[in-house]
């Protein structure tokens, strides 16, 4: 063997990529976690908690949510930052069940150690942390309306025609999916079942039995649930169709004309250099480890410490133009997938992609449409939303590497995949921390700890936003004012008021 390929195929560089990978799954975990307890949104974040706290008040909803995570925050005893961290746990644990079972599936024929396969694992499931760019960490209809897709989608990873414990598992988390969609956004369960079907209609690996047990499944979960929630199912039916009617009402453009629509895909310069950035350094770090000169390895960990500097500067704000892409600069992850379709093609043999099985492409399309599964229902641009499910793009990504992969024996090539992929997650954290949602400071800059809620949990706030929510509690104290009081919230705009003074939030959690 000649020397360059000995570098190459030294596990070396391999466990020094898996190394790099691994501090910046730390790091974009802790960042999180750390601001957890900063900021409070009285709209949207406050209609999450006022829902969360005490559902069985409500009579009418489209989103079951509240339900659903009602039992955390009574364990939780309300405490906001824990409600907020045990969210970003949830999802990274799903993302990382999903990752690993995917990138395990495709290249079964591939001997792995477990433990790097972990890790890996780990690496990309830290990028589904793109989920909060908006630095809207508590529980919601769309945090659980994404895990309910990793969920299903790891059930459709793991489900067969055959009759084993995995492929059951498989089969009975797919229903589980579809029932915590259903929960979070009927409209996504609907075009989750969709999705499904098309995926089980070009693959061979389902069984009219396994089907029904799966949907037997989903259903048993919604009964049981419209029995604990109302009482009768027909009750839980009614609570549906009047929360749709509610909808229409308040114009929040969710009728079926509105819904079935095809939005634009909004692209200005930055983010088509963002993009094309985004390519050009994944092309670097792919060539760079399948080239024979010796060199061009080391440029590869070159790139991969730059990008691992960047991961643990961005968060500490010593590096700011990435704040100002846009709203739009999720459609970066793109780049992931340009780059590493030119490598493909670029290294590889002739028509190198035939070596993708069916059943992968099939899947990897899948996960390409899957945003627009989450985003679906939405009132914002499908692809904007949908942008906050880039995971899914990242793993389509994925599937692209499989002939390279499967050539080289081994998983190499993945880890500078997820280096950039965790690169473009942290952007998108840092961004969310400096402009957080509907909040005139960056988290960083709050520094008022104020006791909200009845339960009195602590966060903390800006200034003004610390004296807005004292003044209300002093003025409500004089009057004679206790905890609980049911009160309606007539402004429109902040239901998160109501919450923070420890008010009952009686009618609706947000009349908006």
């Amino acid at each position: 063997m000649k020397k360059s390929q000995q570098v190459f195929s030294s596990p070396l560089i391999y466990k020094i990529l898996i190394s790099f990978s691994t501090l910046s799954t730390i790091s974009l975990f802790y960042w999180p976690i750390k601001y957890s307890n900063s900021g409070f949104d009285f709209t949207d974040e406050g209609f999450y908690l006022t829902w969360i706290a005490n559902p069985f008040i409500y009579d009418v909803s489209v989103s079951q949510f509240g339900f659903v995570y009602h039992p955390l925050y009574s364990y939780l005893g309300g405490d906001i930052a824990a409600l907020r961290q045990a969210n970003i746990f949830i999802t990274l644990a799903l993302s990382w069940g999903l990752a690993y079972c995917y990138i395990r599936s495709l290249v079964p024929d591939l001997k792995v150690k477990h433990f790097p396969l972990l890790l890996l694992s780990a690496a990309f499931a830290s990028t589904s942390l793109i989920l909060f760019n908006s630095s809207l960490f508590t529980p919601s209809y769309n945090s659980l309306n994404f895990q309910a897709l990793l969920i299903a989608s790891t059930g459709l990873v793991l489900a067969d025609k055959n009759i084993k414990l995995k492929s059951l598992s498989g089969w009975f988390l797919i229903g589980v999916g579809g029932w915590l969609a259903f929960m979070a956004k009927p409209t996504t369960a609907f075009a989750l079942a969709v999705g499904i079907i098309i995926f089980l209609l070009f693959l061979n690996k389902s069984s009219f039995g396994m089907i029904v047990f799966s949907a037997i499944s989903a259903l048993c979960l919604l009964l049981t649930s419209a029995i604990l929630i109302d009482g009768s199912i027909l009750d839980f039916i009614n609570r549906l169709k009047e929360g749709h009617e509610f909808g229409k009402y308040m114009g929040g453009g969710h009728t079926l004309s509105q819904i079935l629509r095809v939005d634009n895909f909004p692209l200005n310069t930055t983010v088509v250099v963002s993009i094309l950035l985004v390519a050009c350094v994944v092309f670097l770090l792919l060539w760079s480890l399948c080239a024979k000169n010796r060199l061009w390895p080391l440029f590869g960990l070159l790139i991969s410490s730059a990008l691992l500097v960047l991961i643990f500067l961005v968060p500490q704000g010593l590096i700011n133009q990435f704040a100002h892409l846009g709203k739009y600069q999720g459609f970066s992850v793109f780049g992931i997938i340009f780059g590493v379709l030119v490598t493909t093609f670029l290294i590889g043999p002739p028509k190198v992609l035939k070596t993708i099985a069916f059943q992968q492409w099939v899947i990897g399309v899948l996960f390409l449409v899957m945003p627009h599964i989450y985003a679906f229902g939405t009132g914002s641009n499908y692809w904007k939303k949908g942008s906050d499910a880039a995971f899914f793009w990242i793993l389509a990504a994925i599937t692209l590497l499989v002939p390279l992969s499967r050539k080289r024996a081994s998983l190499m090539l993945l880890v500078p995949i997820a280096l950039a992929a965790q690169s473009l997650t942290i952007i998108s954290l840092q961004t969310g921390f400096s402009q957080p949602y509907r909040q005139k400071n960056p988290l960083w800059l709050n520094s008022s700890n104020v006791k909200i809620g009845s339960q009195q949990s602590e966060i903390i706030l800006s200034k003004c936003y610390a004296e807005y929510i004292s003044d209300a509690q002093s003025v409500l104290n004089k009057s004679g004012f206790k905890p609980n009081t049911p009160m309606i919230d007539l402004t429109g705009q902040s239901p998160g008021l109501l919450y923070s003074i420890g008010a009952e939030s009686i009618g609706k959690a947000w009349t908006i």
